[in-house]
């Protein structure tokens, strides 16, 4: 059944992407028909000073509290109390799950704000997570106390101590290695996340799941069923056809083909990418005559949620000196970002085209020559430029390739780009390449087939098309990988301050049978160990408990 409905969507929304764009209204009228979509955030805190981080984990479920397997993309934001997004982050989901963080830099004010989060597919019902976030900056604002106001008690959630071997209370630089109660384990199958960080008795302790504020947008949002969807269009000042233009798109990092598209009737484009993991792209016309068009990308649209029931900032003299201390010791933190980083998980792409390469020339092991002419002639073998009218062109060859494949075009990719103009590059000089590899096999291309493809790397990946036949565009890259830092302590690094109020944090976990060992840090206080996410059954799970470091 699962299978079906996926394939259902994916094939409405294709005919969707060929359409003309007023077939969006019909598609809009029956969202009713299809899946539904929601999100639950699991997040460390929701009273942030500048210089801490905002620690995140995104669950996207369908209505049965099931993952959802349809969206690959949520948003995050943070909203201020005048309704202006502050911050817009982008999340890959892998079956319905994803985490990033927010670093408060002091560009953001004090004052209440709303976490928000939901997928395109979401807004087209209105629908989002909220929650309120209070966020203090102490270097723009000069922290004072309100009279007569208390601050919000949290209460413990588990009287009972979810770990067999939790102390109530530890010494500061401590090894913690808890092992869970037996009957708390067989609750957790599923997929969770966990936090430890100082218990500051300021949160609202409030978040929502559903339709929240108001969505004053009318415009109809496709799913992003496989990654990032990039919309655009194309326009003319003359007379030219909007339609069945082809279009290719590459990223500013990526070693990879580009990617391909269609215009429809009305000029417009989509792209698919798959791990969109730079803000910036590269999108060309492939049609002889390009010159004849602008490209527009289509800037990214929030649904513009409203709300009005921001939370009043009040701050009492217990939560003042709370501020100054945390304060100080976020920047004793950040003062040691060298040796306290985090780590980027690299995913490996998968890339169809490195596995027909036949040869890879890297052009250091060879004797170097100016021009690109001439290393083709004496180093690479199996290609060459051929005149075509005022005009050069690479051909690849291949011995065995029939006499009508032998006349088909070659490909050129360089940087990941698309490169048409051919002739200049011939000029180019050959220092400034770092390898060129060949691929001599025959190559489907969009709705075309070339024989054999050049793939040329540069040292500093900064090759300019003399014919200027793509444009650059500013897009919003998914959130990095990343294991997070926390420090252990041993005889290496008793010397390096510790000033951690986030003891540990942990947003991919799907078994707790293993111990949970982390170290405190040189802060006394009150600390809380969170777990938060969904078991199989499609239950959220919310467990807590407490202990001291003095």
């Amino acid at each position: 059944m699962m299978k079906r409905t996926l394939t259902i969507i994916y094939f409405l929304v294709a005919a969707n992407l060929l359409a003309q764009t007023s077939s969006n209204l019909t598609f809009a009228n029956n969202i009713n028909k299809y899946p539904k979509e929601k999100i639950y955030v699991h997040y460390n805190n929701d009273f942030l000073l500048s210089g801490e981080k905002l620690l995140y984990k995104i669950y996207c479920l369908e209505e049965n509290n099931q993952f959802s397997p349809f969206s690959k993309i949520a948003y995050v934001e943070l909203i201020d109390s005048d309704n202006k997004s502050v911050l817009q982050q982008k999340v890959s989901l892998t079956n319905g799950k994803g985490y990033g963080d927010i670093f408060i830099d002091t560009k953001i004010k004090s004052g209440a704000y709303k976490l928000v989060s939901y997928t395109q597919w979401m807004k087209n019902k209105k629908s989002s997570f909220e929650k309120d976030i209070v966020i203090i900056n102490p270097f723009t604002t000069k922290i004072k106390s309100t009279e007569n106001q208390n601050p919000t008690k949290l209460s413990n959630n588990n009287a009972t101590s979810l770990f067999s071997n939790l102390n109530e209370t530890y010494e500061k630089r401590e090894k913690l290695a808890l092992k869970l109660n037996k009957e708390i384990i067989s609750k957790l199958n599923g997929e969770f996340s966990i936090s430890v960080k100082l218990k500051d008795n300021h949160s609202s302790n409030r978040s929502t799941i559903g339709t929240n504020g108001q969505n004053t947008s009318n415009k109809f949002f496709l799913p992003e069923l496989r990654g990032s969807l990039l919309k655009g269009k194309i326009t003319t000042e003359n007379s030219a056809k909007l339609s069945d233009i082809k279009l290719s798109l590459s990223l500013s990092n990526s070693k990879s083909v580009p990617l391909t598209a269609i215009t429809n009737d009305a000029g417009e484009f989509f792209f698919n990418v798959e791990d969109l993991n730079t803000d910036v792209v590269f999108i060309n016309i492939l049609d002889n005559n390009r010159s004849d068009y602008k490209i527009e990308l289509i800037p990214f649209d929030n649904g513009n949620y409203k709300f009005d029931d921001f939370k009043e900032l009040q701050l009492t003299e217990e939560m003042v000196n709370s501020i100054k201390a945390r304060s100080l010791y976020s920047q004793i933190e950040n003062a040691y970002y060298t040796v306290k980083k985090d780590s980027l998980l690299i995913t490996p792409t998968e890339n169809p085209i490195l596995d027909k390469i036949k040869k890879v020339y890297l052009l250091d092991d060879y004797t170097r020559f100016n021009s690109v002419l001439e290393t083709f002639i004496e180093v690479i073998e199996g290609a060459g430029f051929y005149k075509k009218g005022d005009t050069y062109q690479i051909n690849v060859t291949d011995t065995d390739a029939s006499e009508t494949l032998s006349y088909l075009p070659s490909l050129l990719i360089i940087d990941g780009r698309i490169v048409t103009d051919h002739t200049s590059f011939r000029s180019y000089n050959s220092r400034n390449i770092k390898s060129i590899s060949l691929v001599t096999d025959k190559y489907f291309y969009g709705n075309a087939i070339y024989q054999g493809v050049v793939i040329v790397e540069s040292f500093k990946g900064d090759y300019i098309d003399s014919s200027d036949s793509y444009k650059k565009f500013t897009v919003m890259p998914v959130q990095p990988k990343k294991l997070y830092f926390f420090q252990e302590h041993n005889l290496k690094n008793d010397r390096i301050p510790d000033f951690r109020t986030q003891l540990y944090w942990n947003p991919s976990i799907s078994s707790l049978k293993e111990e949970l060992t982390f170290f405190t840090s040189d802060v006394a206080g009150q600390y809380e160990i969170n777990i938060q996410g969904y078991n199989k059954i499609g239950q959220l799970i919310n467990l807590t408990n407490e202990f001291t470091v003095k």
